[in-house]
């Protein structure tokens, strides 16, 4: 199974933070053909979350560093990798 950049994850959190408004999710959700208007009327608030940030991951999951980096000064967030001092070296080696 393949690990979920931590940069989409933090992505995802904020929007989800920000634009937190089902009825759009559900509109989102028959616009796209992924459910019909009456399977949608029945998810819960929950499921059409859940739903929502699934597809949020998987979007953001297909974008490279750059793309992700563009998405998070759209929406504002400030992210920065620390190394530890001990781990500097490799970290600095592997990036």
């Amino acid at each position: 199974m393949q690990t979920i950049n931590p940069m989409v994850i933090t992505i995802v959190q904020q929007i989800m933070i920000n634009e937190n408004d089902t009825d759009a999710w559900r509109r989102t959700l028959i616009q796209n053909h992924i459910f019909e208007a009456q399977e949608v009327k029945d998810l819960s608030e929950r499921e059409i979350s859940l739903i929502h940030h699934a597809m949020l991951v998987q979007r953001f999951s297909r974008m490279s560093s750059d793309e992700l980096l563009e998405q998070t000064a759209k929406y504002n967030l400030q992210y920065h990798i620390n190394f530890e001092a001990d781990e500097f070296q490799m970290g600095a080696v592997c990036y």
